[in-house]
């Protein structure tokens, strides 16, 4: 399907009543490139595995709304380009490419070395285990998380590391699956993997099937203190900071004696924040680690 792109701009001082303005014609889904845009991104509004580093390039002193219209939304696009520019708006116009906008992202999503021993690979690429390489396949679907984010990246080298052999895990957020997958093949004996989203429930069930571990993965559906009671040898989460810390005393409770806690999601100047919060539980702290804006933290429960 051909669709049309509106961008609506002007002084940032405008972008609240721009964004007002779009609502107000009904047109609810947008994108926005602003320095506040920029400012979220940084302060952990939004999590994201790729970014068009042009977005980093934005005017501050600038805002740029754009809306997509497709060909039967013609007479409404032209009529809210004609309202924007009485209201004193600069507006510009253009066709978007014919793209396949469900597989373009794939391009962005090749085999990632977690170490010697394991490699994450999409399920769409072909690739040749060297000797003594294992390989997880993988396809993130319609959930987040394909191993190529920091934030997967640190909590996996994390699993493997601290993981022995007939442990078991619990994988909060599990996503994709991709967490569960790496304690699956770092030794772990059973892992019960809890996601809210149902689509995180189809992604992690399918990557089980490919990779023969689904006898090895719990897949629960809801939130971890209404569907799990037991406790792991290993609890591992990504997700944000403030959600880290506000669970950390109800997550305690699902880490064994001397079990292992590993936190990530964590933006990096948000870091000793969850390190102060892991010593009031009553957790060790093993390790952290920093790649980029985000960080990881390993902890061991005491008492």
């Amino acid at each position: 399907m051909q669709y049309k792109m509106l961008i609506i701009k002007g002084d940032h001082r405008r972008q609240e009543e721009g964004e007002l303005f779009l609502q107000e014609q009904g047109v609810l889904s947008y994108e926005v490139i602003s320095g506040d845009a920029i400012d979220n991104l940084k302060e952990g509004g939004f999590i994201w595995d790729a970014i068009d580093e042009d977005v980093l390039e934005v005017d501050v002193n600038r805002f740029e709304l754009k809306a997509y219209f497709d060909s039967s939304q013609e007479e409404e696009r032209l009529a809210i380009k004609r309202r924007a520019e009485e209201m004193g708006f600069e507006v510009e116009e253009g066709d978007v490419p014919d793209q396949d906008w469900a597989n373009d992202w794939k391009s962005y999503f090749h085999p990632i070395s977690i170490d010697e021993g394991l490699t994450i690979v999409p399920s769409w690429e072909d690739h040749e285990p060297k000797e003594g390489e294992e390989i997880i396949i993988l396809d993130p679907g319609m959930a987040f998380g394909s191993g190529n984010h920091a934030t997967s990246y640190l909590c996996s080298r994390y699993l493997r590391e601290y993981i022995k052999p007939g442990d078991t895990v619990i994988d909060i957020g599990c996503g994709s699956g991709i967490l569960s997958l790496v304690a699956v093949k770092s030794g772990a004996e059973k892992v019960i993997a809890v996601d809210l989203d149902p689509q995180c429930m189809i992604a992690t069930e399918e990557n089980a099937i490919k990779n023969n571990m689904l006898d090895s993965i719990d897949i629960r559906e809801g939130d971890l203190f209404s569907v799990v009671k037991e406790s792991a040898d290993v609890v591992v989460s990504n997700i944000f900071a403030e959600v880290i810390i506000g669970m950390l005393h109800d997550v305690k409770g699902h880490v064994k004696l001397d079990g292992i806690y590993i936190a990530s999601g964590i933006l990096k100047e948000k870091l000793q924040d969850v390190k102060d919060a892991l010593e009031r539980e009553g957790f060790e702290l093993l390790d952290d680690k920093t790649d980029g804006d985000w960080s990881a933290v390993a902890a061991r429960r005491l008492d």
